[in-house]
C-alpha cells in the first residue's frame, strides 16, 4: 500500500453543458465497485432517477482495467494505490469537465496510516457560468482540529469562486466538535444543506450524520435517501437541482 502517484481521468463530454435540471447522487460504496451487486444496483439508481452527476466515495478500480461507468465522464482522485488496485473518490458526469483538482490530505490515518482525499471538479452550465463540484471523503481516526484543518485547506481552494457550488461526500462526522467545524465550513461559503424526509435513513454514528450535499446558487427540487439493500454501510443520497 502506497501512496497514489496521479488522478485517473476519462472525459467524453467536453462539448457538453451541463443540463439545466440535473441530479446528484453521493454515495460511500465501501470500496465495493468491482461486485456484481453493486454494478446491478447503480444501474437501477442511474435509470431510475436519470442521474447526471455521482459522486463516489470508496471506489475500487483495478489498475490494468477500465472502470465500467456507462457512457460517463469521470475523474479519480486516489489515496491508495497498491499493486493491482486504486481506491478513491470518483465524480462521474456528462457534462463538461474543464478543470479538476485533487487535495490529499496533509494528515494521515491511524490505522492504515493512509491519507484521504477532496476532488474539485468545474463543469460549464447552459448560462455561461461554471458550477464548481467538491465529492470529499473526510480524514478520519485523527483529532477533531485536524479535521477542521483539512476543512481548511478545502476552503482556500474553492472559496474565491463566483456562483454555484455543490459540495458532498462523506464527512466522517461522528462527534459534536466535527460537526460544528462542518458548520462553520458550509456557512463561511454561504452553503445550505440538502435536507431529507427519510433522514433516518443516512449513515449515522453516535447519532451524527455522516454524508451530506450542500449548495448554493442552485435551486433544491427534490432529494431521496434510498436503501441500499446493504450492499454497502451507506446509503445514497440523491438530489436534484435546477439551476
Amino acid at each position: 500500500m502506497f501512496k497514489p502517484k496521479s488522478i485517473i481521468k476519462s472525459l467524453k463530454h467536453q462539448e457538453s453543458e451541463l443540463k439545466e435540471d440535473f441530479s446528484i447522487l453521493c454515495w460511500n460504496v465501501a470500496k465495493l465497485t468491482l461486485k456484481s451487486s453493486y454494478k446491478e444496483f447503480v444501474d437501477t439508481l442511474i435509470q431510475e432517477h436519470k442521474l447526471d452527476i455521482l459522486l463516489l466515495q470508496e471506489v475500487k478500480k483495478h489498475l490494468s482495467h477500465e472502470l465500467e461507468l456507462h457512457d460517463y465522464s469521470y475523474v479519480l482522485s486516489p489515496n491508495i494505490e497498491t499493486k493491482k488496485h486504486m481506491f478513491g473518490v470518483l465524480s462521474a458526469f456528462k457534462s463538461s469537465c474543464h478543470s479538476e483538482q485533487a487535495i490529499l490530505s496533509k494528515k494521515q490515518e491511524l490505522r492504515y496510516a493512509t491519507h484521504k482525499t477532496s476532488l474539485i471538479t468545474h463543469h460549464k452550465t447552459s448560462d455561461d457560468q461554471t458550477l464548481l463540484v467538491v465529492n470529499l471523503h473526510a480524514i478520519n481516526f485523527v483529532k477533531s482540529s485536524a479535521f477542521k484543518h483539512e476543512l481548511d485547506s478545502l476552503h482556500v481552494n474553492i472559496k474565491n469562486h463566483q456562483g454555484a457550488m455543490i459540495v458532498a461526500g462523506d464527512f466522517n462526522t461522528w462527534n459534536a466538535k466535527r460537526v460544528a467545524y462542518l458548520r462553520e465550513f458550509s456557512s463561511s461559503l454561504e452553503l445550505t444543506q440538502v435536507g431529507f424526509s427519510n433522514e433516518k435513513d443516512i449513515k449515522r454514528v453516535f447519532s451524527n450524520t455522516l454524508d451530506y450535499i450542500f449548495y448554493r446558487g442552485v435551486e433544491l427540487i427534490s432529494s431521496t435517501v434510498v436503501d441500499s439493500k446493504k450492499i454497502s454501510d451507506h446509503n445514497p443520497i440523491i438530489a436534484k437541482f435546477k439551476l
